[in-house]
């Protein structure tokens, strides 16, 4: 399994996360944001192939894009899924609302939005075939520690303070168990259809395998041959001001091997990135160093900068965090 991303946009323009999940079995695709123009970088079929879309909040950089994307997937069968903070299900119902509708009995589309308050989930659903013009479900739940539990993910949502409540993510894969297959030959094991039931987390333990002339246990050959491997983890940082929130975020994303995080401002315009909810390039590796990371992706940089500073901005985060960069695609 691996957890491969792109950051999508331009430096110093509207910026967007996207991220494929290889399970080994398939892919998953997640979106978090849609400012203006990240999707152009990315194939039709790809977007056609998003599974999840989540905001960290709804200011315009992070949804002008949004109409690219309804354009591309409105209408598909499978069903399109949203995730994000408080009032997101008013904003998307409102944009999905907003244009003019005919001849839509037979569409097949189905929006699920997910919006999260107060340790609460209420999930809205919103259909094609009615016009996108109302909501013809909703229902409200306990909320959970993932937000969403896959067989091969899992995601946590935390809050950050942007004056308004601005959704972190952290994307954790599941740990695996592969089989030393060196040992298997030292052993003298011959491999066969029965390492399935080894490696899966849901057979029978006590019952016996026959193999090379001898009888073994499942749980014996699970101990014997099985060797964990963590998943990948990446946690998505956006618009917010370093306080005790963020501070607290730090707690949940600790030991992440990856954070994708905000860089809005240098050093000596610190008291712009307070003024203004956002954080400066020390700050992004404060956290990054704080939470034991290791690698930090600097990425939503002010479009006030320009050249140099963002190379003075790379350095000034990696005195605090040395493996501190920019995303490849920004070739600077």
């Amino acid at each position: 399994m691996s957890i491969l991303y792109n950051i999508l946009g331009k430096p110093g323009r509207d910026n967007a996360l996207y991220i494929k999940i290889n399970s080994g079995k398939r892919f998953y695709r997640l979106l978090f944001d849609c400012g203006e123009s990240v999707l152009a970088s990315l194939d039709q079929s790809e977007i056609k192939s998003i599974d999840y879309i989540f905001f960290s909040h709804c200011h315009i950089d992070h949804v002008a894009g949004f109409d690219y994307l309804f354009r591309r997937i409105y209408d598909r069968e499978k069903p399109v899924v949203i995730y994000g903070p408080p009032g997101i299900t008013k904003i998307i119902f409102n944009r999905l609302n907003g244009f003019t509708w005919n001849l839509v009995s037979d569409l097949k589309g189905e929006w699920i939005i997910n919006e999260f308050e107060n340790g609460e989930v209420k999930t809205s659903v919103i259909k094609a075939s009615d016009s996108f013009s109302k909501i013809s479900s909703s229902a409200s739940a306990k909320r959970d520690e993932f937000i969403l539990l896959t067989q091969d993910f899992g995601i946590k949502m935390f809050f950050l303070n942007h004056s308004i409540s601005s959704a972190g993510y952290l994307i954790k894969e599941k740990e695996t168990y592969n089989i030393d297959k060196d040992l298997l030959a030292q052993l003298g094991i011959t491999a066969g259809e029965w390492l399935q039931k080894v490696k899966d987390e849901n057979s029978d333990i006590n019952e016996i395998i026959y193999t090379g002339g001898r009888s073994y246990s499942v749980l014996y050959l699970k101990e014997l041959l099985l060797r964990k491997k963590e998943g990948d983890s990446l946690a998505y940082m956006t618009d917010f001001v370093f306080d005790g929130q963020a501070e607290e975020a730090v707690k949940i994303i600790k030991n992440c091997d990856t954070i994708v995080c905000e860089s809005q401002y240098l050093e000596d315009e610190k008291h712009l990135a307070e003024q203004n909810f956002h954080i400066t390039g020390s700050q992004a590796g404060k956290i990054a160093a704080d939470a034991e990371a290791d690698k930090l992706i600097l990425f939503h940089v002010s479009d006030r900068y320009r050249g140099d500073d963002f190379l003075a901005m790379l350095d000034e985060a990696r005195v605090v965090f040395p493996k501190t960069y920019y995303p490849p695609e920004w070739k600077i």
